[in-house]
């Protein structure tokens, strides 16, 4: 995973876990279109994002915007 690194899509955010977004931001993730293979538990438990574009990092390589 990109833990603490720059967002591979737009280069400027560290990628954030879910303990780590404000409550503004969590309600943009939970709007997000999810993957069909993460349930909402597991994208908090797992995943990343950068909020500067959204990117989603998955750990699996898949990503969403």
């Amino acid at each position: 995973m990109n833990k603490g690194q720059r967002c591979p899509k737009c280069g400027e955010e560290r990628l954030k876990p879910w303990n780590e977004l404000k409550d503004d931001e969590r309600e943009v993730v939970r709007r997000l279109p999810g993957s069909a293979d993460y349930g909402a538990d597991e994208r908090k438990a797992m995943h990343r994002w950068c909020t500067r574009c959204w990117h989603e990092e998955t750990g699996g390589g898949e990503e969403r915007v």
